[in-house]
């Protein structure tokens, strides 16, 4: 695409004709499906590998150790707050000593994506609007958001914000690269996040969720990615991207500790691993065609195979409009993103990014109905995955179809999935938006035995609430032989 104003490419014209002839049948009005307020789960037993003794200090002292390259290396970091952190690590090392711990999460270093506001920290949003010379320069933040606050209030370490793609919107998120190979992008737009954590700077980080951004990079960065029910996380005093659709989710090395945090959160409560003599799980009829890497088929098929093997039941499922799901989250996230942008934009534009120019020029060709259509293929969506997932106890799929690509071959907005060339965006979205589009719990976990030197993602979603749910079948997992 060209960095001005450029017509629809044309993929997404003809999807958007395709889900404008789509029968729909009485479909209502989506609204704010992201306002539901499932009851909040009170924690009970901490996860092991956040609780027990813990010096924060010598926590902090390896954070700052793995963090000393990051700059010529992953660059996950926007910023440091080497004074502020090392003063919070002190201030809990006194308080274990004296009170003892408050929880998992006490004394435990964390970054922040940087869309989500940490009291005296700039939020850069990874845009030059916000860096010398741009409008709102330097903007740093005077009170906490709700999240960042939840954290304090667990005894959390801030370390600093994560890299994000610019303003969320996009899945790359330079500079930063993945861990694993430092020629390849760590996904976004939460990359930031994910490569802090898989590059062992920090056990926990934020990130936010509205088509994947959480899963994504956790897929390729190989973390495991929590993504809440609507309403366990607030969103207070995070940048929005699309309104309708995001969300805040967590991003760790493993499932043991995003168990933790999130009973340290107060996400949930006690979880076990699940018995899976008589767990159903539905696997979507069309999650293994196309364009799908055949380690990431391989990996997850044996993954589902070993469950089958203990107990579950893998049930095959069908969700008619699923084929809508990306160009509906893609229209609603260009449509709500150009309104959050317009200010900004009519300011200073010019300072945006070419692919985000790119992506606010195809918004600008959006018109209401085509708004109104795609909220109308979200109720329907929300309305097939509650039906199917009241058949079955969880979802699973892939987190994405492809193991990460080098920044080289993506150039040209494609990456390669099964040896087809599709668009970035297909890529990301296909297993993702329709959890977001659902307003559905969900996360990914690393595979530990896939057949691959990258990692590979297992995404799970639940029904609302069933937050408990997915983590205990993520443990279960990870327990697999």
């Amino acid at each position: 695409m060209s960095d001005g104003a450029a017509p629809l490419s044309l993929v997404f014209q003809a999807d958007l004709d395709r889900m404008a002839a789509a029968d729909l049948a009485d479909a209502g009005m989506a609204g704010a499906l992201h306002l539901g307020d499932p009851a909040t789960q009170r924690p009970a037993r901490a996860s092991a590998a956040m609780s027990g003794p813990k010096d924060p200090v010598s926590l902090l002292e390896v954070t700052w150790e793995r963090l000393a390259d990051d700059v010529d290396t992953v660059r996950a970091w926007a910023y440091v707050d080497h004074e502020g952190a090392d003063r919070a690590a002190n201030e809990s090392a006194q308080e274990i000593a004296r009170a003892g711990s408050r929880g998992p999460l006490h004394g435990v270093p964390v970054g922040v994506k940087d869309i989500i506001d940490v009291a005296g920290m700039p939020t850069g949003a990874g845009s030059m609007y916000f860096a010398d010379g741009g409008p709102g320069r330097h903007r740093v933040a005077t009170t906490d958001a709700g999240v960042v606050s939840m954290l304090r209030r667990a005894g959390a370490v801030l370390v600093g914000k994560t890299h994000t793609h610019e303003f969320a919107f996009g899945g790359t998120t330079p500079p930063t690269r993945n861990p694993h190979d430092l020629d390849r992008i760590p996904g976004g737009s939460s990359g930031g996040s994910a490569a802090a954590v898989a590059a062992g700077h920090v056990p926990l980080a934020l990130g936010t969720d509205t088509g994947g951004s959480v899963r994504i990079p956790s897929a390729y960065c190989g973390t495991a990615g929590l993504v809440p029910s609507p309403g366990l996380l607030p969103s207070d005093g995070v940048m929005p991207l699309a309104w309708s659709m995001d969300r805040v989710g967590l991003i760790t090395a493993n499932v043991t500790d995003l168990v933790g945090a999130s009973q340290a959160l107060g996400l949930v409560g006690d979880v076990t691993p699940v018995d899976w003599a008589g767990l159903r799980i539905g696997v979507p009829s069309d999650a293994f065609w196309g364009a799908v890497d055949e380690v990431v088929i391989s990996g997850i098929h044996a993954v589902l195979a070993k469950a089958e093997h203990e107990g579950a039941a893998l049930v095959d499922v069908d969700v008619p409009h699923q084929n809508l799901a990306v160009v509906a989250g893609l229209t609603l996230i260009l449509a709500e993103g150009a309104e959050e942008q317009r200010e900004r934009r009519s300011e200073a534009g010019n300072l945006f990014g070419g692919d985000v120019r790119a992506m606010l020029a195809m918004a600008d060709r959006l018109d209401a109905a085509l708004y109104v259509r795609a909220q109308r293929v979200r109720t329907v969506i929300r309305r097939e995955l509650l039906e199917v997932l009241s058949d079955v106890d969880l979802l699973a799929t892939p987190t994405m179809p492809n193991v990460a690509p080098l920044a080289n071959d993506i150039s040209d907005g494609q990456l390669e999935a099964g040896g087809i060339r599709i668009g970035i965006a297909d890529a990301h979205l296909r297993y993702n938006i329709g959890a977001n589009l659902a307003a559905l719990p969900c996360a990914t976990q690393p595979l530990l035995h896939a057949d691959s030197k990258l990692p590979v993602g297992l995404q799970w979603v639940g029904a609302p609430g069933h937050d408990n749910l997915i983590l205990a079948a993520m443990l279960a997992t990870e327990q697999l032989d």
